[in-house]
This record gives structure tokens, sequence and C-alpha cells, in this order.
């Protein structure tokens, strides 16, 4: 385990990105394309299925269900295309070749990430139970009441209270996640497609900097919102204007600004980033986890 600093991470993100936006925008956005195709093959219809289907409960769990479905199979060629990204930057070779290993492990990450996705979302309820039943107990039923919340009604105590929850439940899932982050990296230096030993691997190797990439994705997270904000404060009055119901060809040209100069280099950054903190915190004489 290597302890890592949110610098070196932070320079690490940039470098990544620097050797690789190419390879970034041909398989990202070959993924998208991809997505976007099967999406008007799979889903023209779906929309119109559900808007005719009001009274039609099967109709409508119908078309809910190519929705689903179509998620999945988006997720999955989204992460195969960041798995081949992962490879090709970590340990070099041609990502054409890993095409199939990599749609096979990206479906495999999916299910794991999905699985435990469902068993913390199923723990946070049972600790929502549990805090609210010591609310109730500190506060008393009727500080809690909805009359009371809209009155104002509620507590100084209730309101502190609320927002020291809401704010260790941000906290855990930035560091609950954040110790699972280099498991898609993990898998993608060792070509493995096996999703639970990379998260196992993943949650050994942030243990030492555990706390440094919940700052580090923190301060992404700021930075993200600062450039989103420069960008509105910049551009917002001629995007807005070219995105006017009567600017015809115009909302099209200002889509394609937003896309290319906030969407593409978020998504470009935020690929990055976790193949940022496993060469940080990672080790080339581990790939015996995955034999």
């Amino acid at each position: 385990m290597v302890k890592m600093s949110i610098g070196a991470a932070f320079s690490e993100t940039f470098a990544f990105l620097k050797a690789n936006w190419m390879q970034m925008l041909m398989w990202l956005g070959g993924a998208v394309v991809l997505v976007c195709l099967l999406g008007w093959l799979f889903l023209r219809n779906t929309v119109a299925t559900m808007m005719m289907a009001q009274g039609d409960p099967s109709a409508a769990l119908g078309a809910m269900g190519s929705i689903f479905l179509f998620a999945i199979v988006a997720g999955i060629i989204v992460t195969a295309a960041s798995l081949l990204i992962w490879r090709s930057g970590l340990v070099g070779g041609e990502p054409a070749s890993d095409i199939g290993w990599g749609l096979g492990a990206g479906a495999a990450y999916m299910f794991a990430m999905v699985v435990v996705y469902i068993a913390t979302v199923i723990l946070m309820y049972i600790v929502l139970l549990i805090v609210g039943l010591l609310a109730v107990a500190v506060f008393g039923a009727s500080g809690m009441s909805f009359e009371s919340l809209a009155t104002s009604g509620a507590s100084a105590g209730l309101i502190f209270f609320a927002f020291l929850f809401y704010a260790a439940v941000l906290i855990f899932f930035l560091w609950f996640f954040g110790r699972l982050s280099v498991a898609g990296p993990l898998m993608a230096a060792n070509r493995s497609s096996n999703p639970f030993t990379a998260l196992g691997e993943s949650w050994r190797l942030t243990s030492a900097s555990q706390w440094t990439i919940v700052g580090f994705n923190i301060l992404m997270a700021i930075l993200f919102f600062v450039f989103l904000f420069i960008v509105s404060m910049v551009l917002g009055g001629v995007i807005g204007g070219m995105s006017s119901p009567d600017a015809g060809v115009g909302a099209l040209i200002g889509a394609l600004i937003v896309a290319l100069l906030v969407y593409v280099p978020m998504v470009l950054v935020s690929v990055s980033m976790p193949a940022a903190v496993y060469r940080c915190v990672g080790s080339r004489t581990e790939t015996d986890v995955f034999a």
C-alpha cells in the first residue's frame, strides 16, 4: 500500500488525460454513438407507447422494461469503453483487440456495482430507521411531524441534527465509493473479469489513503462546479439565445457547444480520476492477486 497525496492524484489525473485524450475521445465517443443508435432502434416507439398506455399497466410496464434493459446495455458499453481506456493508458496495448474482454468485464463490473449499491442503499435505510427512532426519542414525535416542519416549528436542535445526518451520509458515500474507486483500473491493468476480487483489492490498496481520496474527490467536485459556473457566466447568454425555441438550427449548435465545452471535458477528467488514484496507490507487483 502506498499513501498518496491530493497533489499527486491531481497531477496524475491530468497526466493521464494528456497522454490518452485521443483514445478517450475515440472510445467514449464511439460508445456514445453506439448507445444513441441503439436507443433510436429500441426506444423510438417507447415514449409513444407509454403515453398511449395510460390505462394499460401491462404496456407501461413493458415500456419501462425496455428502458431498463436499454440502460443496462448502455451502461455496459460505456463501462467497457472506460476499461479499454484504462488498460491502454495504464499498461499499453491495443484496445481493439480487447473489445470482447471489455464487454464481458464491463458487464461483470456493472453487475457487481449494482449489487454493492443495492446493499449500500438497504444499509442506509436501516441506519435511517435507527436514526429516525433516535430522533423521535430525543426530540419527540410532535417535533418531527409534517405540521411542525411545514410551519417552521422544528427546533434548532432537530435542524442541526438533520444537517449532521445529511453531511454524514454524504461523507459516507464519498468514503465508501472512494475505497472502491480503483476496482475498474485494477481490472483493466490485470485484464481481469472478476470484479469482486478487484473490489476487495481496491479496498486494500486505498486503506492508507482513504481520507485523502475523499479530499481529492471533494476538490475535483469543487473544481467542476467552478468550471460550470465560469462557463455559464461567459457563455450562458450566448448559448441560451441559440437554444431558444425560435433559434432553429441554433439550438443544435448551442447543444453542441455545451457538449464540447462542458460535458466532454468533465467526462474525460472523470474517467482519468480513477486511473490517477490507481497510479498513486497501486503496485506493479500485485498481478498475482488476479491469477
